[in-house]
């Protein structure tokens, strides 16, 4: 092996180490989204929280939905951004709402195959009208995995997190 084929690897494996320890692939997401949304989300003061069913296998796990809902809003508050109550969320024109997805398919006893996502929708034209022909997704992140439910939480507390730094500008 050469000189610079060996400076090359030496090089290479650094890179890797740095990507993987300091988390570049999550900066660099939230940098992107940033350029892309940064001004539409960071516009956003407040917003409609939506957590969708979960499958009953996970409830049964011990992954419940107004669990998840709770530990969103909570974080959501801490940084800032308020929740709509339905009344208020009705007369805001750009109807924003932060859909929460948790997917998943059980393969064995406590192991599930999951995707879990977080979208940021409003409304495209600020009026009245139907809200679901005129929704514009803002900001969107998903994470597929395989684990128990503990892994399915650490997941969606990740996600939630890149959103919330996204939204920050940090």
């Amino acid at each position: 092996m050469s000189n610079r084929s060996l400076l090359f690897l030496i090089l290479f494996v650094l890179m890797i180490f740095f990507v993987v320890k300091f988390d570049m692939t999550t900066q660099v997401k939230i940098g992107v989204t940033n350029l892309i949304y940064g001004n539409e989300i960071r516009g956003l003061k407040g917003m409609r929280l939506v957590v969708e069913p979960l499958i009953p296998e996970l409830e049964k796990d011990g992954l419940r939905r107004e669990e998840v809902l709770k530990e969103l809003a909570a974080k959501v508050e801490r940084s800032g951004i308020k929740i709509l109550p339905e009344e208020e969320w009705r007369r805001t024109p750009e109807k924003p709402v932060l859909n929460a997805t948790i997917q998943a398919v059980k393969l064995d006893k406590q192991k599930y195959q999951y995707t879990v996502e977080i979208e940021v929708t409003r409304n495209k034209t600020g009026g009245s009208i139907s809200e679901s022909e005129k929704t514009k997704t803002i900001w969107s992140t998903s994470e597929i995995g395989e684990g128990n439910v503990n892994d399915i939480r650490k997941t969606f507390d990740e996600i939630t997190s890149v959103f919330l730094k996204a939204r920050s500008g940090s």
